[in-house]
């Protein structure tokens, strides 16, 4: 009577259950799957697990006779197919294109310090700051943090120690980029490129052999960008470390003080709570004020230099029209006497003896208080000129090869030396030694002359780098993609991984901004307060090609959340019966 009695419900013919028979299972009861709001589980995911129905496919009933017989029947009593095994994962094959890298870049600076021995020297900075080691006083111009890195090795009583540390700092350096983008999930191959450039240039391997701040500084600066980045929310204990290294970074060169500030706005934009960001603004300020007042100690002001006022006069001492300024009969001295288009470079006004402001015959700091009023007059009445300068400058960063005008600094001072290098390169005078010795200068040919090619062959162009800050600041804009999970999967699966995509792109936009930000300003800065020099140009090898890694990242996510909508059931509302149909065993409202 049973089967006499079936009905046809919305054109399908329904069995109503035997006695004995367990109570209907709906497939749309979230119990069947765990889309349970307490369990955490998600559908999509339990369809994808192993054993379970693929999508697409009818599952069969589920209650009843039928599925007790399909349960015990022959069919389920066959042993399953055993699960093909995944692929071993090969991590040599996969990261092999950066350790070739790795290795040209050792070998590169095996021969560096094999044919030159046993260091490069800038007769200007270099001497200041092997003088400043002794750390008695902090000097007016530099502050002290190199010297206190070279009074660590001066024990060694040996030049070529400090090539050595710097030259395993390089190496260390693209380690820990192609570490820390590994370790964001950017594809090994990109990754290895994005070290390659602090690998391989040639001007990066030059200032590693010179005793200069530039190599300590940029370690200093990518430590802090691992501490801040590594983590989706940074500890307080990294802030912490991110603030130190940064504050140190400052005492090495003082742009790192902007360095510092650009991380404060990261982390407020990242929104990690108040702890984080005044954890690192604390350690931040530790050693600069410290130091601070070291500075007020020797010379009576809270500073980390005194050359601020004399930097910016030679800045725009070039292009100052004394006749569009109003200047007391004191400053009138400090105008050039040559035509504007043929002055000299900024450092002529800084260093040279015939400098206009070495005739202000007068205390420092009434000195400096003309120096910055003249200053700030040619930036007020002559600001169009002034703009025209620091952007020309800061292009010139980007253009092919390396050319120079003849008032940016030259490009040979950061070259493979030969043995007869003129003397206004500054790079060419007998060395200066840990204890005011003179060690004896070494060129073995044919390795420097190796080096020498290399550098005309190998370095990274201004265009590639202009396309990195592109690529980078696209990846920024595009906005992403609404992330709101639908109704009714409050605490799911689903629900949480939509919205860890939707953090991990806030993530991917800010530390690409961090990083470009603080690329904009390594060149900015010295471009608008002291010269153009390509020296300024190898920290951005450590910030600029990260940023574009990352940019290739954020691609990868947003292509896969616009395919997604198409492969997750629910997104857009696909999977969801039309209004007026009832639920069926294959269908769930």
């Amino acid at each position: 009577m049973a089967v006499l009695g079936r009905m046809v419900v919305s054109g399908r013919r329904r069995f109503p259950p035997l006695p004995g028979d367990a109570a209907p299972v709906s497939l749309c009861d979230p119990a069947v799957f765990g889309d349970d709001p307490a369990s955490g589980n998600d559908p999509a995911d339990d369809l994808a697990a192993p054993g379970r129905v693929p999508s697409g496919e009818h599952p069969g009933p589920l209650y009843g006779p039928n599925a007790r017989r399909r349960e015990s029947g022959p069919a389920s009593a066959q042993p399953a197919r055993p699960a093909q095994p995944a692929r071993p994962a090969r991590p040599v094959a996969r990261h092999l294109p950066f350790a070739v890298l790795l290795v040209a870049g050792m070998t590169l600076r095996v021969v560096t310090g094999y044919a030159y021995r046993p260091a490069f020297e800038f007769s200007g900075d270099s001497y200041a700051y092997l003088r400043l080691s002794t750390l008695h006083a902090p000097d007016p111009m530099r502050p002290a943090g190199y010297p206190a890195f070279l009074r660590l090795l001066s024990h060694t009583g040996d030049l070529w120690w400090v090539t050595v540390v710097q030259h395993v700092a390089g190496l260390a350096l693209g380690v820990g980029i192609y570490v820390l983008l590994v370790h964001r999930r950017v594809a090994a191959p990109v990754a290895a490129l994005a070290a390659a450039p602090v690998l391989l240039d040639a001007y990066q391997l030059v200032l590693e052999h010179y005793v200069m701040a530039e190599t300590l500084f940029a370690v200093l600066l990518v430590a802090a960008m691992i501490a801040l980045t590594w983590s989706a929310r940074p500890s307080v204990w990294a802030c912490g470390l991110a603030g130190l290294l940064l504050g140190g970074a400052g005492l090495v060169r003082t742009i790192g003080v902007a360095m510092g500030v650009l991380a404060v706005g990261y982390l407020l934009l990242r929104r990690v709570g108040w702890l984080r960001p005044a954890a690192f603004a604390v350690m931040l300020a530790v050693p600069l004020v410290g130091y601070a007042g070291w500075f007020h100690h020797a010379h009576g002001k809270y500073a980390l230099t005194g050359g601020d006022a004399v930097w910016m006069y030679g800045r725009v001492a070039p292009i100052a029209e004394c006749d569009r300024l109003h200047l007391s009969t004191r400053q009138l001295v400090l105008c050039s006497p040559h035509p504007v288009a043929g002055r000299p470079d900024p450092s002529y006004y800084v260093w040279n003896g015939n400098s206009p402001h070495w005739r202000l015959d007068m205390p420092d700091d009434k000195r400096d208080a003309l120096l910055r009023d003249f200053t700030r007059q040619v930036i007020r009445y002559q600001f169009g000129d002034y703009a025209r300068m620091v952007g020309g400058e800061i292009a010139h960063y980007f253009a092919p090869g390396r050319p120079v005008g003849h008032r940016d600094w030259p490009d040979a001072t950061w070259r493979f030396p030969t043995g007869n290098e003129p003397r206004y390169l500054h790079n060419g005078e007998p060395l200066l030694g840990f204890h005011g010795d003179a060690p004896s200068r070494v060129i073995r040919e044919p390795s420097a002359g190796f080096l020498r090619s290399y550098q005309h062959l190998v370095f990274t162009p201004g265009p590639a780098l202009a396309g990195m800050v592109i690529l980078a600041v696209v990846a920024i804009m595009i906005p992403g993609r609404d992330r709101r999970a639908p109704p009714g999967n409050r605490g799911s699966r689903r629900r949480r991984g939509l919205r860890d995509r939707a953090a991990e792109d806030r993530r991917l936009r800010a530390d690409m901004a961090l990083l470009v930000a603080a690329g904009a300003a390594t060149l900015i800065v010295p471009a608008a307060t002291v010269c153009f020099d390509y020296r300024y140009l190898l920290p951005v090898l450590v910030l600029f090609p990260p940023a574009a890694a990352l940019a290739t990242r954020r691609f990868v996510l947003l292509n896969r959340s616009r395919r997604a909508p198409a492969e997750e059931p629910g997104i857009n509302g696909s999977s969801r019966a039309p209004a007026g149909v009832p639920p069926s065993p294959g269908r769930c409202p």
